[in-house]
C-alpha cells in the first residue's frame, strides 16, 4: 500500500509499508519530486528491471549492466492520459543480438506493470 500526504500545494510525500518516502510534485510547481508521469515510467522501468534480473539469473546470462529508458507519449484530446510508452533497454554485454532480443521480449511478457497497462495504454518496447 502507498500512502500519500499532501505537504503543501504542489508537493506530496508518498510512503510505502517499509516507511520509504518518495516525493511527488505537480509539474507546474518548483517542488522537488516526481510527477505522476515520472512515477508511472519509474514503475515500468523497475518492473522491467526485475523481470530482466530474474531471466538473467535463471538463464545464467552474463550482463555487466543495463539502462532502461521509458518515455511517455500523451494522447491528444480527452480524456487526459498516456496513450503509449516507449521502453528502450540498453544492455551492456557481449551476448549476440538474438539472445538480447529474446531476453527483452521475455522481460516484456513477464512485466506485471506493463501487462496491467496494456489494457489501457499501448507500450512499445525497443532494444537500444
Amino acid at each position: 500500500m502507498i500512502t500519500l500526504e499532501r505537504a503543501e500545494k504542489g508537493s506530496f510525500k508518498m510512503k510505502n509499508n517499509k516507511d520509504v518516502t518518495v516525493n511527488g510534485a505537480n509539474s507546474e510547481t518548483n517542488a522537488d519530486g516526481y510527477t505522476p508521469f515520472e512515477l508511472l515510467c519509474s514503475s515500468v522501468s523497475l518492473c522491467m528491471a526485475l523481470s530482466i534480473d530474474a531471466l538473467v539469473e535463471r538463464d545464467e546470462l552474463e550482463i555487466e549492466a543495463y539502462n532502461i529508458y521509458v518515455e511517455p507519449h500523451k494522447a491528444e484530446g480527452s480524456p487526459s492520459r498516456i496513450e503509449r510508452l516507449t521502453v528502450q533497454v540498453e544492455l551492456k554485454t557481449n551476448l549476440d543480438e538474438e539472445i538480447k532480443t529474446k531476453l527483452i521480449s521475455s522481460a516484456k511478457r513477464a512485466c506485471t506493470v506493463g501487462n496491467t497497462l496494456k489494457h489501457g495504454a499501448e507500450m512499445d518496447v525497443e532494444l537500444k
